[in-house]
């Protein structure tokens, strides 16, 4: 199990020196796609909350020493992200790549939001458009990097009410 936790911390100092590295010619206006948090939601989405919390506390970390965002709002959004997905991961489709895609875009736009509540910024309108344009990029980023975590990584198995009850359909004799 440590195995993964260390994996899990490689990877995503990997991808926040990729975002961090991204390059000028692949970005829009200046902006790049967030891939730490895609990170966070897939691993929330497919191993549960609790990892899903962990891997919001790690990209945390490793974002906020590579780039100059304060690190309380990423902690709390990041690790929100992650026990959200986590706890939402057994009751929606992110198995469906347009689906995962809506996922990651909510998702890093409610992040976004949380940390303009941490970092406020001068102009809203400004802000809203880099949020809408990295949660764009960020959802078409998500398309090879979720299709990787359906290797990689397992979903834990949905566990269906048992037939212990009366069954609904019973025959009258």
């Amino acid at each position: 199990m440590i195995l993964f936790y260390l994996g899990e911390l490689v990877v995503a100092f990997l991808l926040a020196a990729a975002q961090t590295a991204w390059a000028p010619r692949g970005r829009v206006e200046g902006l790049g796609p967030d891939l730490v948090l895609v990170l966070v939601v897939l691993v929330g989405l497919f191993r549960g909350a609790e990892e899903g919390a962990w891997t919001g506390l790690v990209g945390a970390l490793v974002r906020g020493a590579l780039t100059d965002f304060p690190p309380g709002g990423l902690f709390f959004s990041y690790m929100g992200v992650g026990i959200a997905m986590g706890l939402l991961g057994q009751q929606i489709f992110s198995d469906r790549l347009p689906v995962l895609m809506l996922i990651v875009f909510v998702s890093l736009l409610a992040a976004r939001l949380v940390g303009l509540v941490f970092y406020p910024t001068a102009g809203f309108g400004s802000w809203l458009v880099g949020a809408l344009i990295v949660g764009l990029y960020s959802a078409v980023a998500a398309l090879p990097l979720g299709w990787l975590a359906r290797l990689i990584l397992h979903r834990p198995s949905m566990s269906l009410p048992g037939g212990t009850g009366r069954p609904l359909l019973t025959r009258r004799s």
